[in-house]
This record gives C-alpha cells, sequence and structure tokens, in this order.
C-alpha cells in the first residue's frame, strides 16, 4: 500500500513533528500538519531545523477542541488516504488538575474526527496513536493479545476511551483503524519538561532535578525515530483493527539509573545533581510492551541504543544552549 495525502493530527507536537519529517523524507506525499498552536520554532520543528520550509508540507493552526468543523473542513478538502492522530494532552501529572480538557482532547475530539472520517472512500487507513498507559501499571513484556485495561491516571482513562470508540467503529466497519502503542519516546527536539532533554539541559544549566518517588518507576526509552519508522511501517504492512507495541529491545530503565547514566555521561554527580519529592498519586510503576509482533509482521526494529540517543539529544541541546537557555523548562498548560 501507498499513500499520496497524509494528514497529520497534532503536527507541532513532539512525535507529530518527527512524523511529519519521516513521511518528507520516505515518500513523495504530500503532507497536511493540523495542531492548535502556530508551528513552534525551527528548533522544536525536525524537519524545519537548519532548512527551507518543505514544499510537499502545508500546515493548518485549527483547534480540534475548539473549531473541530473548521479541521473536518480542512480534512475534507485534502482528501488524505492516510490519517496518523497524535493529537492529544499527554502530560500525566496535570490530568489529575484539569480532567476534563484531556477528556476533551483525548476523547472527544477523537470521537468528532472519527465520526467525520466514517466511510470516507479515499481514506485508506487511520493510525490512533495510543498508550501504554491504558494497560496500567504492567507485568513485563505484555503482548496485544492478552492485556487487560486498567487507567490510573486521568490522562490513560482518556486515551482508553477515545481508543474504545474507535474499536466500536471496526466492529461496525466504518473506519479502518490500526493501533500503535509505543514505550516512552525521546530525542532531538523533545520539549524541555520531558525527563531526557530537561536532565541534559539542567546538567548544563547546573541546576537541581527532581525525581519524584525518587525515581523508581520503570520505562522503556525508545528513540522517536524509531516509533516513525515503526508507525510508517504499521500504516503500510499492518492490519486493519491490528495493535502494534513498539519498544526497544533492552527493557526497561529506572528514571533514577536514566538520570545516572546522563550525569555519568555529563561528568555530573548524580546525589549532587537530583532532589527526592513524593511520587505522583497514580503513577505507575513499570510500563513493559514487547514487541515481538511488530518485528515479525512489520520488519521492525529499534536501530539506536539509549547510548546513542541520549548522545544525539546532549547534542541538540549543546549545539542550542543559548536558545534553549532562554526558553521554559516546565510544563506550561493550553486549555
Amino acid at each position: 500500500m501507498t499513500y499520496q495525502r497524509v494528514a497529520v493530527l497534532g503536527s507541532n507536537s513532539f512525535s507529530g513533528a518527527h512524523f511529519v519529517n519521516h513521511v518528507l523524507g520516505a515518500s513523495t506525499a504530500q503532507v497536511l500538519g493540523i495542531s492548535r498552536a502556530p508551528e513552534y520554532d525551527d528548533v522544536f520543528l525536525p524537519y524545519r531545523y537548519r532548512r527551507p520550509k518543505p514544499a510537499r508540507f502545508t500546515f493548518a493552526q485549527i483547534d480540534l477542541n475548539n473549531d473541530p468543523e473548521r479541521a473536518v473542513e480542512a480534512l475534507y478538502d485534502f482528501e488524505p488516504d492516510l490519517v496518523v492522530n497524535f493529537a492529544a494532552q499527554g502530560e500525566v501529572r496535570n490530568s489529575w488538575k484539569w480532567p476534563e480538557q484531556w477528556f476533551q482532547t483525548n476523547c472527544i475530539s477523537v470521537v468528532r474526527i472519527a465520526q467525520a472520517l466514517k466511510n470516507k472512500t479515499w481514506l485508506k487507513r487511520y493510525i490512533a496513536i495510543s498508550t501504554p498507559e491504558v494497560y496500567g501499571s504492567t507485568a513485563p513484556d505484555i503482548k496485544e493479545s492478552n492485556s487487560a485495561f486498567s487507567p490510573s491516571t486521568p490522562y490513560a482513562a482518556s486515551k482508553l476511551a477515545g481508543d474504545l470508540f474507535l474499536i466500536a467503529l471496526l466492529k461496525e466497519g466504518s473506519l479502518p483503524v490500526t493501533f500503535v502503542r509505543s514505550a516512552n519516546v525521546y530525542g532531538p527536539h523533545q520539549q524541555l519538561f520531558r525527563i531526557v532533554p530537561k536532565t541534559i539541559l539542567s546538567l548544563r544549566m547546573g541546576q537541581k532535578l527532581t525525581l519524584h518517588g525518587g525515581g523508581r518507576s520503570q520505562r522503556a526509552f525508545l528513540h522517536i525515530q524509531d516509533a516513525c519508522d515503526g508507525i510508517w511501517r504499521a500504516a503500510h504492512q499492518g492490519g486493519v483493527g491490528e495493535v502494534y507495541h513498539q519498544a526497544p529491545e533492552g527493557g526497561v530503565v529506572s528514571i533514577a539509573d536514566l538520570v545516572r547514566m546522563i550525569c555519568a555521561r555529563l561528568g555530573a554527580s548524580f546525589e549532587d545533581s537530583t532532589i527526592v519529592e513524593a511520587e505522583n498519586f497514580g503513577q505507575d510503576a513499570m510500563y513493559s510492551l514487547n514487541a515481538e509482533k511488530a518485528r515479525r509482521e512489520l520488519q521492525w526494529s529499534p536501530s539506536r541504543s539509549l547510548s546513542e540517543g541520549v548522545d544525539e539529544t546532549v547534542q541538540w541541546i549543546d549545539d542550542n544552549l543559548e536558545q534553549l537557555r532562554r526558553l521554559p523548562h516546565d510544563y506550561v498548560h493550553q486549555k
């Protein structure tokens, strides 16, 4: 299957912007990006980072929550044969403060867009970018076929609610949906409040890093370019109605050990560079995905180790340190 017109919802997000870049490099497709805010600074947009604006990319600033009719109109005008939905409220801690906003973005907007795309003959595939958090804290190495849903946070519950509506459309036969659930993604151009860039930037600026719960929770970290490769493969080789896990071969690492590794690479003391605060309520202890299905059916495998990816992210931060110093380093909430 080939695609000529690809719509990326949430194209300003870290994953969405990297996916735009991946599609432009891997195909000749026209790409439409839709996000609620204007395009970010080029330092956060890999498809514009130190290069001219891509001729095959069109950006539309549309708020899916507040102007869904305009979003649908843009999609109808473009007639994409592939839609990939990265648009989400994804900050777990703050989902407890404004749960209704997380449900608005992660569920209601998903329902509106998916309902509008039902039975459209020009749409070959809809890729839903889901999250392992819908499973709650997992046992090691869980598979797609035997994992029960057990969300622990408003973020996870809102994502699951959107997924369940898409599953209902699958059963109706009105939308060709494929789900992708990835380990924690990281890499250059990531938002500065995420753990990998935040750790690097804190060390470069001589600031202490807060570890909630001492950093005991365990996560797998997948380089964003490997994640985009897997999503693109799922669109081409994956089956309608299938779920694909994406995870690195190295398994999980505690947040504390990740920070220790970054400290060691930058010649900093872990003890002198961190402080401990109470764990977030509902924080899951582990997300550990088995990705054998993606390896077998999509011929997908990660190409970068965690140490290589961290080194890339260090280089990106060092190359842009003076600019990044001046930008907000903590999460800034947008309604």
